[in-house]
């Protein structure tokens, strides 16, 4: 009884504490699965060199020379990614297979710091630093750190495969932190502070130019679109942009101007720009509506009244809700723009787990700007006179709001048990992410995999030219990208691959026993 009464004076203090619980508990299996991972595909090829290197002389400097080798050769011969590139060299497996399991924590550390810092700017800079709104930025911070690592469209591939996760899950942490500094930047005041933002964002803004292109074209877009806000609404920081946009603009045109692109781009079947938006548009559509799911929907109205009592204490602006979806759908549709050009794809789904974390973003920060523009539109003088005149009753958007948070701790409960309900239940396991790693775990075939693999490692470095393995007898969802084959089988090119990197002249697939 002394529990309810808690929750119904302090609702959104306990609801912190069960969402932090929740996390944790929910990370747990997540991080300890990695113990079970393996490299596979490209963290072969691109970790060829540095391995080679590691076994020669154990020497970091060595390994840090031949990663910017690799990485000058790959961006003359295949592709300009130079910051991605780099940093596929140094994977984890390459100081020893046994040290993979690290690929997870970076990534999983760097994606939730990167929206925990984001968010935390926001709030804070742009709505209210008050030390009582801690609870209410944990519970919008918390919720979206849920929902986005038990839906990525492809785990395996934002987590547990180090070359694939690295190129866009770690690249759009980074932009995530680039906004950050800029917007602590944009609302310095004090001259060293501008300073440390401006080094810091330059520096980012120029790393993410080597990112990904889909990345890559992102940060330009976002520091070009801040900077002319800047100077269109003549803020006393304005000149402080510029060096970061020329930082970032430098590192971009390093990334599409590498000869390698010229090569690759004869391999891949291109889209016409003109068809490439409008095809962004459609599939913007199709996502929207495929990874709204409804767990994703009862979350963020879990999270309503806790925004819009955040929302009142704004002091700027907001947006009128229509122009601030529409710019938001144009900026999540030209996500899908740089891989409908080049390739004709709406791209893989090592590219759709950012776009959907990017979402998830949008979604909050819309949700934020309704509820700060409904509430202002009723207070005297935030609007001109016509304007309040026309909208002297409240709206229905309005009423709802005053309700749900009137009724906060019923709704917060409901929607709570509501979430809780959908996860659990799911009728496919490997719907949620930590929901699959515990089945992984508990039926065995997680240690099957890791065990499997540690003996063909025994093999792969028996110092035999040619060698024969079994076939994996288990798929983890979250672990299994892919597997090798045997000669004019597909999928034969990582047999050669492998082959470079434990040097060996065969390596064959004995036949499954019936």
């Amino acid at each position: 009884m002394q529990i309810l009464k808690q929750w119904k004076t302090e609702p959104e203090k306990w609801l912190f504490r069960i969402l932090l619980v929740v996390f944790i508990a929910s990370m747990v299996p997540v991080l300890y699965l990695s113990r079970y991972g393996f490299p596979n595909c490209d963290d072969f090829t691109y970790g060829l060199e540095t391995h080679r290197v590691w076994n020669a002389t154990h020497s970091f400097g060595e390994v840090l020379k031949t990663a910017l080798a690799v990485t000058k050769e790959t961006w003359q011969l295949w592709q300009g990614t130079w910051f991605s590139i780099f940093l596929m060299t140094l994977m984890p497996g390459v100081f020893g297979e046994k040290w993979y399991f690290l690929t997870t924590f970076l990534m999983a550390g760097m994606l939730g710091g990167g929206i925990c810092v984001l968010m935390h700017t926001v709030l804070c800079r742009y709505i209210s630093r008050a030390k009582e709104n801690r609870y209410l930025r944990g519970i919008c911070t918390l919720t979206v750190l849920f929902l986005t690592f038990q839906t990525f469209v492809s785990p395996v591939l934002a987590l547990y495969w180090y070359n694939g996760s690295l190129h866009y899950v770690f690249m759009e942490a980074v932009l995530f932190f680039a906004v950050s500094a800029l917007l602590c930047l944009e609302t310095s005041e004090q001259k060293s502070k501008k300073i440390l933002w401006m080094i810091l964002s330059a520096v980012l803004c120029a790393l993410l130019g080597g990112a990904n292109l889909l990345t890559g074209l992102q940060s330009v877009i976002l520091i070009v679109l801040l900077t002319a806000w800047e100077f269109f609404r003549k803020k006393k920081n304005r000149f402080w942009f510029l060096f970061p946009l020329v930082c970032s603009l430098v590192g971009f045109a390093f990334n599409v101007l590498a000869p390698g692109n010229l090569i690759r781009e004869d391999t891949a079947e291109s889209m016409g720009a003109v068809k490439a938006i409008v095809m962004s548009f459609y599939w913007g559509i199709v996502y929207v509506t495929e990874w709204l799911t409804p767990m994703v929907l009862v979350g963020f109205a879990m999270l309503i009244p806790a925004i819009y009592r955040l929302a009142k204490q704004a002091e700027g602006k907001f947006l009128k809700p229509l122009y601030a979806v529409f710019l938001s759908f144009c900026v999540f549709c030209a996500m899908f723009t740089p891989t409908l050009y080049a390739t004709s794809s709406e791209g893989p789904d090592r590219c759709k787990n950012v776009m959907r974390v990017v979402l998830y973003l949008l979604v909050f920060f819309n949700l934020l700007n309704g509820c700060g523009w409904a509430w202002q539109l009723k207070q005297p003088g935030q609007r001109k006179q016509s304007e309040q005149h026309s909208q002297s009753r409240p709206g229905f958007f309005y009423r709802l709001l005053e309700l749900l948070e009137e009724t906060k701790s019923a709704f917060y409960a409901v929607t709570l048990i509501a979430m809780g309900v959908i996860f659990l239940f799911a009728a496919d396991k490997n719907t949620y992410t930590s929901v699959s790693a515990v089945r992984s775990i508990l039926n065995g075939e997680a240690a099957e995999y890791a065990a499997e693999n540690n003996e063909r490692l025994e093999l792969y470095t028996n110092g035999e030219p040619e060698i024969t393995i079994s076939p994996l007898s288990v798929e983890p969802y979250l672990l299994y990208i892919d597997d090798v084959t045997n000669e004019g089988d597909r999928g034969y090119w990582l047999n050669l691959a492998l082959m470079d990197y434990y040097g060996k002249d065969r390596i064959t697939v004995s036949e499954p026993e019936e």
